[in-house]
């Protein structure tokens, strides 16, 4: 029972289920009274109560998708969806890292490497300034 006062609570804030339904309740009236024959009331009525129904759906999947219902089932679920997701990002970074190391990766560092390298050498060569600079950084960390 409280958890449906909760569930109630929350969702009339938002969706006045008392105001909506009696609204439509007195488009249907409105319109069957316009209807000559029982048979046309009849059709009205059921295609209003189809509309009806259709609009009562979406507020529901409305207020279902907003996340803000609350009751103490709701709580525990998304908690334990946030667990789960804390893992699936525990579990990515352990794929990254995994992969890391794979042959393939390993190779691809190395030329990598190498490739650095030989950047740091023909940078050293077009600026010889910037090597001796570096070589004075180099010996007065060393000292």
């Amino acid at each position: 029972m409280a958890c449906t006062c909760l569930i109630m609570g929350q969702a009339v804030a938002e969706f006045d289920l008392a105001a909506f339904a009696k609204s439509w309740e007195a488009n249907i009236a409105r319109v069957c009274v316009s209807e000559k024959t029982p048979r046309g009331k009849l059709r009205s009525e059921a295609i209003m109560r189809n509309d009806y129904e259709r609009d009562l759906l979406q507020h529901r999947e409305r207020m279902i998708a907003s996340g803000k219902l609350s009751t103490p089932e709701l709580e525990a679920l998304r908690k334990e969806r946030q667990a789960l997701e804390q893992q699936l990002k525990d579990l990515d970074r352990r794929i990254v890292e995994a992969s890391a190391r794979a042959p393939e990766i390993v190779e691809l560092d190395a030329v990598r490497q190498a490739n650095a390298e030989r950047v740091t050498t023909i940078k050293n060569k077009l600026s010889p300034r910037a090597q001796r600079a570096q070589d004075q950084d180099g010996e007065t960390k060393t000292e």
